[in-house]
C-alpha cells in the first residue's frame, strides 16, 4: 500500500490506550464480558483481563485503568464496548471513577463519517479494514466468540482479543497519518 511508513505520532504526555472486549452476546442484558484487552498506545504494553467471575474481572480492569489514568480510549466500534462495560457496571453497581468521561475515539465512526455527523455510509468491519490496509485478518469471526467460550477455549479468546487490539492499533496509526494536521 503506497510508500508510506507507519509512524504513530505521540505527545510527550501520551496517555492513550486501545480497548477491546469479548462478550457472549451482542446484548449486555443477555450476555457477559469474557475478557477486556488494553494496549497502551504509548509503550505497546498489552494487558488482557479474564476472570470466571465477571464482577471481579471488571474490578481488576478498573483498578488498572484508573492507575494508568488514560486520557483517551481508542477502539473499533468502541460504542459497543463502552456500552457493554457500562451496562455490566450497572448490574454490579461498580463505580467507574470517571472512566466513561475519558475522550473516546471510535475508529468505526471515523471510517463511517470522517467528520462527526449522521449518514448512511456502511463503515465496514475491523476485518474488512485490516484485510484491505494491513493484509491481515482477525483470528475468528465475532459470531464464533460465544461458541469458543462455551467450549472453554479461553486461551484462544485471549489471543483473539490481543490480535484485535493489534489490528485496531495499526488501523488507528493509518487514521492518524491521514488526519494529522502538522
Amino acid at each position: 500500500m503506497g510508500g508510506c511508513t507507519l509512524s504513530i505520532p505521540y505527545s510527550m504526555n501520551c496517555s492513550r490506550c486501545i480497548l477491546d472486549i469479548e462478550t457472549t452476546s451482542f446484548q449486555p442484558w443477555s450476555g457477559r464480558i469474557i475478557c477486556i484487552g488494553i494496549k497502551d498506545a504509548c509503550n505497546g504494553d498489552v494487558q488482557v483481563f479474564y476472570d470466571d467471575d465477571e464482577e471481579s474481572l471488571l474490578m481488576q480492569f478498573f483498578r488498572y485503568v484508573n492507575k494508568k489514568q488514560y486520557g483517551e480510549i481508542i477502539g473499533f466500534n468502541l460504542a459497543f464496548d463502552m456500552r457493554f462495560i457500562f451496562a455490566r457496571c450497572l448490574l454490579y453497581k461498580i463505580q467507574s471513577y470517571g472512566f466513561f468521561d475519558t475522550v473516546q475515539t471510535d475508529l468505526m465512526m471515523i471510517l463511517k463519517n470522517v467528520k462527526k455527523g449522521f449518514n448512511y455510509n456502511q463503515p465496514g468491519t475491523l476485518n474488512d479494514w485490516a484485510t484491505a490496509l494491513l493484509g491481515r485478518r482477525k483470528l475468528f469471526d465475532n459470531t464464533q466468540v460465544p461458541e469458543l467460550y462455551d467450549h472453554d477455549r479461553i486461551q484462544d479468546l485471549i489471543e483473539y482479543n490481543q490480535n484485535d487490539l493489534e489490528l485496531t492499533y495499526e488501523l488507528w496509526g493509518w487514521v492518524q497519518i491521514v488526519l494529522q494536521s502538522t
